[in-house]
């Protein structure tokens, strides 16, 4: 069941690592479902994947979701 994530509370993990191509950033955030209801969380995990270079050409593509 779809949930609209109210606030990001804060960061519980995160690392960072260098490819060849990327820096890849991995994000584990906590955040929540529900500003009346403390108990209502959710523990997201991210990863961001930043170009070194913007000359190179990469497979991932763009994308947005509204």
């Amino acid at each position: 069941m779809p949930a609209k994530i109210s606030t990001i509370c804060y960061l519980h993990d995160f690392t960072e690592w260098l490819t060849q191509e990327f820096t890849v950033k991995e994000i584990t955030a906590v955040a929540r479902l529900d500003d009346n209801d403390p108990t209502k969380i959710v523990y997201l995990r991210v990863k961001a994947f930043i170009l070194v270079d913007q000359n190179i050409l990469y497979q991932i593509k763009d994308f947005s979701n509204g």
